[in-house]
């Protein structure tokens, strides 16, 4: 039987536990401080170290930016008639997560919207804090909707772009897209000067999109853009695009331009490209019909191109008007035979004068021109008048025309070349090259734009008429302009007389190549004519090309009668005397 001693003597596990709490509460508590202590730098690091950084990520989360368009700038004609303007629109937008009912939502709102149900409702269908549902609708339909008074829908006040006459200078304008950004022509060219400086608007909101009360708006100052004054005359741009079309239409022609042109300052007076386009409706149209073919596209100038080769035989004092030489049927030159695109008729002469090789468009008169002026003359006068580059013209997309350089010409080329093939060139190319022939042999840079207005500011900027030197002599100048006239009075011109007026011009009526580039396609031809007027005191150009027409293919025909009845109307225009005896 155990003693008493034995009985009150404590057991080894029991006193273990016993000396073990305090070690346990004290590795709690230093665990529980460690804890607190990682807490409490990770809230300093947060809160203190990094805290611009997450105040930033706030206001992003809550802050919503909107654009504030400015006014684009106005376009005028030279009298000051507006050609584009921008007119108050409103596009209008939703927030989805505030809209309760979207179904109610859609039905309510697609039929003031001239929407389906459907597309608005696949639109709103989800939790974004912003869509758009319409851009740029009258202010009207703003005006109804907001009677609504249905939550989630709203609109931002934007400009919508109007050009008050239509297609009238539709290639010369240009459009803007949506976003009121240039696309086309003087709108794409001048953007940085019509689109203004765009202002903020910044509200805030929660992360949801929903606008607090005592969220803050705050916007920057949009400042509207400049305005254009060109150098387009709006009666006569209708009168071009009115004749060039009825005569474009009665050939059933694929295309057709026209240009009119101040001589003496290389204004663009007008500018018609036909098919053309409603700047208004511009996805409606093909990306070929708001194409500006007069500067974009090039084609192969044929006999226009002839007083070029007599320009530089005149001007090298080779020959004069009057020199006599003797031009047959056919010219043989490096294997290609040349030959007149009229047949002589019987008996008649072979001997012909210079002059007399430009009023009739002789091919092979022409090319023994240019075979006497030889290839890098001839090449060197063709660059004088600024063949291979670009004219300068403000409008976007110009082409600097096709010119091989005259190291890789073969024998055949100066002669076809003397004629207008075998090199490619724009309509203004051309229009620029015989202005300065008629302005005394002095190259005038075209010009679109006179000068630049702004709203908010005095300041004006002038585009300045730019003269770029001396091509040919002045009596080389006046021995060719009076040329021209004969063309006129009794070469293959005689049809654009303008009673009581001296005019002077070429016809030209060329192959069209092939698309491949592998000859000519038969049976499609350029036909065109270049006018300049009155004689005595050249001061105004239109330059009429039509392209493929049906039924005739000569610019006799087909170029002059638009010709002239656009002269007519510069003449009355301008209010500009007769000098011929009727």
């Amino acid at each position: 039987m155990p003693s008493e001693s034995q009985e009150k003597t404590p057991s080894p596990s029991k006193n273990r536990r016993i000396h073990q709490n305090p070690v346990r509460q004290r590795l709690l508590l230093l665990g529980i401080y460690a804890f607190m202590g990682v807490l409490v730098i990770r809230l300093l690091y947060l809160q203190v170290i990094r805290h611009g950084f997450f105040m930033e990520k706030s206001k992003q989360q809550i802050t919503r930016i909107f654009t504030l368009s400015p006014t684009r700038g106005e376009i005028f004609d030279t009298r000051g008639e507006i050609l584009a303007f921008s007119r108050p629109a409103f596009s209008i937008y939703a927030v989805p997560v505030e809209i309760p009912d979207k179904l109610l939502f859609a039905q309510t709102i697609a039929p003031l919207l001239a929407m389906s149900v459907d597309q608005v409702y696949r639109q709103i269908d989800n939790k974004q804090f912003f869509v758009w549902i319409k851009r740029k609708v009258p202010t009207h339909v703003y005006k109804t909707i907001q009677e609504t008074k249905l939550p989630g829908v709203n609109a931002i006040r934007e400009d919508e772009r109007v050009y008050p006459h239509g297609e009238l200078a539709a290639d010369v304008l240009g459009f803007v897209g949506i976003d009121n950004q240039g696309l086309g022509g003087l709108e794409y060219l001048y953007d940085m000067v019509l689109k203004g400086t765009p202002g903020r608007l910044m509200v805030e909101g929660d992360p949801r999109g929903a606008r607090l009360l005592s969220g803050q708006k705050k916007a920057s100052e949009a400042f509207d853009g400049g305005h254009l004054h060109t150098t387009i005359e709006l009666p006569l741009q209708f009168f071009a695009q009115k004749y060039l079309q009825e005569g474009a239409s009665s050939f059933q022609a694929e295309s057709a331009q026209v240009i009119v042109m101040n001589i003496k300052t290389g204004d663009i007076l007008a500018l018609a490209d036909y098919p053309g386009f409603d700047s208004n409706h511009w996805r409606d149209a093909s990306v070929r019909d708001r194409r500006n073919s007069a500067v974009n596209d090039v084609y192969e100038p044929g006999s226009v191109f002839k007083v070029v080769t007599v320009a530089a035989a005149l001007d090298l004092e080779l020959v004069t008007t009057q020199s006599v030489i003797f031009v047959p049927e056919n010219f043989v030159i490096g294997g290609r035979n040349v030959r007149e695109a009229h047949g002589r008729a019987a008996g008649e002469t072979d001997r012909r004068t210079v002059s007399e090789i430009l009023e009739k468009s002789l091919n092979v008169g022409t090319s023994m021109l240019a075979k006497q002026v030889g290839k890098t003359e001839f090449f060197h006068y063709i660059e004088a008048f600024r063949f291979g580059e670009k004219t300068g013209v403000e409008l976007p997309g110009e082409s600097s025309g096709l010119l091989r350089h005259v190291s890789t010409w073969t024998e055949p080329d100066i002669a076809m070349i003397s004629f207008g093939q075998g090199i490619a060139v724009t309509p203004l190319q051309m229009a620029v090259a015989v202005a300065a022939i008629a302005n005394d042999g002095v190259m005038v840079k075209p010009r679109m734009v006179k000068k630049i207005t702004y709203k908010h500011a005095s300041s004006i900027k002038g585009i300045p008429v730019e003269t770029r030197g001396r091509v040919i002599s002045s009596h080389t100048a006046s021995e060719l302009l009076g040329v021209m006239e004969m063309t006129v009075d009794r070469g293959t011109a005689k049809s654009a007389k303008v009673p009581g007026y001296r005019i002077g011009g070429k016809t030209g009526t060329a192959q069209k190549p092939r698309v491949d580039g592998r000859g000519y396609d038969p049976g499609k031809y350029i036909a065109s004519f270049v006018g300049v007027f009155p004689i005595e005191d050249p001061t105004y150009l239109v330059l009429v090309l039509v392209d493929t027409p049906k039924g005739s293919i000569w610019g006799s025909t087909v170029a002059i009668p638009v010709f002239r009845q656009i002269a007519t109307k510069v003449l009355d225009y301008y209010d500009v005397m007769p000098t011929v005896s009727l």
